[in-house]
């Protein structure tokens, strides 16, 4: 077997602009059926893909040819259908987060264990020129030991994300519910940067303190969240994410994540763009002299995405790990809930307590 074939489960926003064109595209991947509640969904990417499409969850299960469910639901929905379709022999791959809980993703990640198949969590962001770069920097030592990490999220979102997300393709207003979203801006967007960030560096979070509150938007989920994470190794952490502020004027390219070095510092801006870094160094190096921002730009080779769903289905055929495992997915929704739970009792959480 050279192709693993995909069963989709929700052929909403995500998987129709997105996730199925990097399926079509992948070499070792073809779609295999499509599902969702909403029929006219299923049937126009059915259609589309010309495959079978069914708003039956177990019909697609029971289809012996599905190697493997992409699941992009409501979050609240990852849990009880990766459950079910481990039991029924299927690999998985579930769009971020993870779940919206812990003791969800536990759930997951022992049953996939249980049934001898693999979890994955979609966080195709790794695979970007711009992370993969800072990761090598990292790696390599270029930016000495980590002192400290930045996270900014800043956008606005319009009234209507909340009822139809951003193209309205499908009405649901799971997004407004803290139950079945699980949160906000932070785990709804901010995850991605989490998951990369911890990526690139290697840190593990050890403490986090948060404050958030919902200003701006009439929904139960936080619109402004500050999060304040300490590290294992001593590195200190900051998110601040919004989706109701705009990050600011001037050029998207200059707002990004930062890493913060003894020897040099680094920013990566907006994942979603144009592929570059900034770099500051405290010693002349070879993108240029101390002192000042050079920009390193790079070569998109590759759809992120594609790579990812490429690299998943090779680990599944080599009977190996995925690259991005359920583990990771935990990791990064570990620093997500202790903030829901710092920002409610209004001190630090220590993270020991969820492993």
């Amino acid at each position: 077997m050279d192709k693993l074939r995909v069963g989709i489960v929700g052929c909403g926003e995500i998987t129709s602009k997105a996730t199925a064109p990097a399926f079509e595209e992948a070499k070792n991947v073809e779609i295999g059926m499509v599902m969702d509640v909403v029929e006219w969904a299923a049937r126009d990417l059915g259609e589309k893909y010309n495959v079978p499409y069914t708003t039956s969850l177990d019909e697609l299960l029971s289809n012996k040819e599905i190697d493997f469910i992409y699941i992009a639901t409501p979050h609240y929905l990852h849990a009880p259908i990766t459950v079910k379709a481990a039991k029924a022999g299927k690999h998985v791959l579930v769009e971020k987060p993870i779940a919206v809980d812990l003791k969800q993703a536990d759930e997951m990640i022992s049953e996939c264990r249980r049934n001898g198949v693999k979890l994955s969590v979609c966080f195709p962001l790794r695979y970007k020129p711009q992370i993969q770069k800072a990761k090598e920097l990292v790696d390599k030592g270029f930016l000495g030991d980590i002192v400290g990490v930045r996270i900014v999220n800043l956008v606005v979102k319009p009234a209507s994300y909340w009822m139809g997300g951003y193209t309205g393709r499908i009405k649901s207003d799971w997004r407004t519910s803290k139950e079945k979203s699980g949160g906000g801006v932070l785990i709804m967007n901010s995850i991605h940067d989490i998951d990369y960030i911890r990526y690139i560096t290697g840190l593990e979070a050890e403490r986090v303190y948060s404050e958030y509150d919902t200003f701006l938007t009439p929904v139960e989920v936080e619109d402004f969240i500050n999060v304040l994470i300490r590290y294992e190794n001593g590195a200190i952490g900051l998110i601040e994410a919004s989706s109701c502020i705009d990050k600011g004027p001037g050029p998207w390219e200059i707002y990004g994540d930062s890493i913060y070095g003894s020897k040099a510092q680094l920013v990566i801006p907006n994942p979603w763009g144009q592929p570059f870094l900034w770099i500051y160094t405290r010693n002349p190096t070879e993108y240029g002299e101390a002192g000042k921002w050079h920009k390193i730009p790079l070569e998109s080779r590759y759809n992120a995405l594609t790579r990812f769903i490429e690299e998943f289905a090779e680990a599944i055929l080599a009977g190996r790990e995925p690259p991005v495992t359920g583990e990771d997915g935990r990791r990064a929704l570990e620093i997500v809930v202790a903030a829901y739970e710092s920002g409610l009792k209004k001190t630090p959480v220590d993270l020991s307590d969820y492993r």
